[in-house]
């Protein structure tokens, strides 16, 4: 086990370290610094009347000044140069706030800690759960001062299991990605909608993951419920004069994901819609009469964004348990309006007939009483924007001061003129 852990940290070493392209002048120094580039792009466009830095900490590049500098802390050769070098970096940046929209990261929470006098926001980037997750490893550590200055989370129950392990402010925005689209009210087609979670099978006998506690989950356990979830959709489909679509998340019309809907769907009349672009998959949802997932964040999306959503969260991952229980961690009973985590037909029909037959009302009000808890829906991500004018002094032409607080249990940011 003891080889097995130092061969990996020798091969993240070599990968972060040495392979990447180098960079031999200091950062500048910045207004913001986006911690990890991966999701950066989401934040960008938020950012342009601010300096910005982005940090890369997964091989794309590394920045030999602040390398050296961390090679002379005791902390880099004790098992943490990752977090030894990001400080560095953070020190020659100098910014006033330090966000990622890596909110799993705990490395992150430290930052904190180690800068007081800068302000840290974490970005959740997508659905959380009870196993094989980062509260995993929170369960399994001390908590030591972990602490970040506002967490934007998709929704209030997420929010709060947060705060068991991370002191700060968490702030339920929603989803920065759902919320940067406009909902389009186009008229509907009489389309279900199934959203695609597909990835492709390891090669050989290799688990898809590895649970916290070591037991392995291969991809037939993984994705076994995709299989029951569209047969039983063709038939309801073929009963109720609808059309199945399936929402793709690879962009190749033809490529191994619509083969694997192909092999489930053989006697079936339905159709495969790539990804195109990155707001395509939000399209596809507006323009759906019903929109079905199993546990993925797009999902959860279309609830927020007001569309009749099914969730049939029932993927027994170990045979056993199930670790995707519909809005985990809020507190909800296996069996909703619009959702079920029980692997049963009968579920799934009251659930399909429930949003074919309710009102627009009806559904509103069922949506409603749970959206608070899931996933908000901030339009434009004013909240957000919001935020950065306040902790970064720039002044909007339409406001003397911005006011930004929070507002009682819900955490929910309030700006206005003063």
């Amino acid at each position: 086990m003891k080889v097995s852990r130092l061969k990996s940290k020798l091969k993240l070493f070599y990968t972060v370290f040495i392979v990447p392209p180098k960079k031999l002048r200091l950062p500048k120094k910045s207004d913001v610094l986006i911690y990890d580039a991966c999701g950066a792009e989401v934040m960008v466009p938020y950012l342009i009347k601010y300096s910005a830095t982005i940090m890369a900490v997964r091989g794309e590049s590394i920045n030999v000044p602040c390398l050296l500098r961390a090679a002379l802390r005791l902390s880099f050769w004790k098992g943490k140069p990752l977090n030894a070098y990001a400080e560095e970096f953070i020190k020659a940046v100098s910014p006033k706030v330090v966000i990622t929209s890596i909110d799993n990261n705990i490395s992150f929470y430290t930052v904190s800690k180690n800068f007081p006098s800068i302000k840290t926001i974490f970005l959740q980037n997508g659905t959380r759960s009870e196993s094989g997750d980062v509260f995993d490893r929170l369960n399994i550590l001390e908590k030591t001062n972990y602490y970040v200055d506002y967490m934007l989370v998709h929704g209030e129950a997420i929010g709060m299991h947060y705060m068991k392990y991370v002191t700060g402010q968490f702030v339920p925005i929603g989803s920065l990605k759902n919320n940067a689209v406009s909902i389009s009210r186009s008229e509907l087609v009489g389309d279900v909608l199934f959203i695609s979670q597909w990835h492709n099978k390891p090669e050989g006998d290799s688990p898809f993951y590895i649970e916290q506690d070591g037991t392995p989950v291969y991809w037939e356990q993984f994705f076994a419920v995709e299989i029951i979830t569209l047969k039983f959709l063709s038939r309801w489909c073929a009963e109720n004069s609808k059309c199945l679509k399936i929402c793709g998340r690879e962009k190749d019309k033809d490529g191994t994901e619509k083969q694997f809907f192909a092999d489930c769907l053989k006697e079936s009349v339905w159709e495969y819609l790539p990804r195109i672009d990155n707001c395509s998959s939000y399209k596809y949802i507006d323009s759906a009469e019903i929109v079905v997932f199993i546990d993925s964040t797009l999902g959860y999306e279309s609830i927020g964004r007001g569309k009749r959503t099914a969730s049939f969260s029932c993927r027994m991952t170990n045979g056993k348990k199930n670790f995707f229980k519909f809005g985990w961690p809020a507190d909800l009973p296996s069996n909703g309006p619009f959702w079920t985590n029980d692997q049963d037909e009968a579920q799934f029909q009251r659930v399909m007939d429930y949003l074919n037959t309710t009102s627009d009302e009806g559904w509103e009000q069922a949506r409603q009483r749970y959206s608070l808890d899931l996933m908000e829906f901030d339009l434009g991500n004013k909240c957000f924007i919001a935020l950065l004018d306040q902790l970064l002094l720039v002044q909007d032409t339409s406001y003397n001061s911005l006011n930004l607080r929070a507002d009682g249990h819900s955490k929910t940011f309030i700006y206005e003129r003063i």
